[in-house]
């Protein structure tokens, strides 16, 4: 009867040992920290096991094997007194299948689909079996460092792809909002857009002229809807430097009036076309400037964009009370016809058309044209998706930044307007 009972707590323990290892191994170090921040009881112990990973997995094979090695040899000499020569192959077999079952396939499956609380029950026993077995855990430890400097560098524990895929179950799951799964997935993006990709175009660029005095330019320029206006001298075509509104404002409270605007100028940030715009925006921020030029390789302006160009990237676009309606979400030419940036996200899209389009209400006017047609279309062009004519009015190298889209009348719409 007592060896009955040892087998049955051996096989207990094996089962621990085995669910133990599935439950820690599954949680996340993201995890384990929020634990520890709702001071759940056991998360203490849980976040030092995962200080070292290798360490934790050495630890639950060393007492997995020790227990089960246990339980073969004492249902080994147990079978052999009761059946004889009979008995260690009944042994082996029969033990296979209890641990097979009991000590694997059940404790692994229910660790899997409980793996917070079966962690946060099993870690303080598991440290304090750390603890006692740390010398042959350090030994073992030390054996498999030695053999990986052997084998190739390893590969990194989170990927970006694995970031999105969670992302993507949160949003369908409802951990997160449709508008934040969007906003995580754009802020990846953005090491694939560069400075050409937001900047508003040279033709399109509102500039001063510097030789111009404050009282001279004052009217136009606060007529403008902008804080910093890039300024050319001696008419030329070059941009020498940046205007701050706020100077302005400051030189006529203080009667400067006569002052020239050069004078007052600040130095731009000249970028290239093709510069990243995660590294923009770092130096960007270390510089505190929001305004920067974009170059070609012989230093001629293409363009600007301002840090505001770089949020709306993630957060989408951004109005504020001096947006005229050229900066509205869509603008209407005439009924069934509609102008949109590219960046505009599709909820307005579908809700001005009353229909879903196959595409997601966060998803950019961009990204369902891409969607559709596979590549970047030519200045001009126009194709057709489902009943809606698009015409493409702007666009760069990789992304289409402006389009007309317009409702083609099919016959069932012509009926119902006879």
């Amino acid at each position: 009867m007592e060896t009955l009972l040892t087998l049955l707590l051996l096989l207990f323990l094996s089962g621990f040992f085995s669910g133990s290892e599935t439950a820690l191994t599954a949680l996340s170090h993201a995890r384990v920290e929020s634990l520890m921040l709702e001071r759940r009881p056991g998360a203490k112990a849980l976040y030092r096991l995962k200080l070292n990973t290798d360490r934790m997995l050495i630890t639950l094979l060393i007492g997995n094997n020790l227990v089960n090695i246990a339980a073969s040899a004492i249902a080994t000499v147990f079978a052999t007194e009761q059946f004889g020569h009979l008995g260690p192959g009944l042994a082996v077999g029969g033990l296979t299948l209890f641990i097979l079952i009991f000590g694997e396939i059940v404790p692994k499956t229910f660790a899997a689909r409980n793996m917070v609380s079966i962690a946060l029950v099993v870690a303080p026993p598991l440290y304090l079996f750390a603890q006692a077995v740390f010398p042959l855990t350090w030994l073992l430890e030390h054996i498999t460092q030695s053999l990986q400097r052997f084998s190739r560098q390893s590969e990194p524990t989170v990927t970006e792809s694995e970031l999105l895929t969670l992302a993507s179950h949160g949003a369908r799951e409802g951990a997160i909002e449709a508008d934040e799964e969007a906003m995580i997935k754009r802020v990846f993006e953005l090491n694939d857009l560069c400075a050409e990709d937001i900047m508003v175009p040279r033709p399109q660029m509102v500039m001063i002229d510097g030789d111009l005095t404050v009282e001279a330019a004052a009217k136009r320029l606060l007529a403008q809807p902008f804080e910093r206006i890039p300024m050319t001298t001696g008419g030329s075509d070059e941009i020498h430097g940046v205007i701050h509104i706020r100077d302005v404002l400051e030189a006529l409270i203080q009667n400067e009036g006569s002052k020239l605007l050069r004078d007052m100028s600040h130095e731009p940030i000249y970028v290239a076309k093709n510069q990243r715009l995660d590294h923009l925006l770092e130096n960007m921020r270390g510089r505190k400037q929001k305004m920067a030029v974009v170059v070609d390789d012989m230093g001629m302006a293409l363009g600007l964009f301002t840090l505001e160009d770089i949020l709306e990237e993630v957060v989408g676009e951004i109005y504020n009370e001096s947006d005229g309606p050229e900066h509205q979400a869509l603008i209407e030419n005439s009924p069934g016809e509609i102008v949109v940036d590219g960046i505009t996200e599709m909820r307005h899209v579908i809700a001005y058309f009353g229909r879903s389009l196959d595409a997601k209400p966060t998803d950019r006017v961009n990204q369902w044209l891409l969607a559709n047609i596979a590549r970047i279309p030519d200045l001009g062009e126009r194709f057709t998706i489902a009943d809606l004519e698009i015409e493409v009015k702007r666009a760069s190298r990789r992304r289409i930044l402006k389009v007309v889209i317009r409702h083609l009348l099919t016959e069932t719409d012509m009926e119902s307007e006879e």
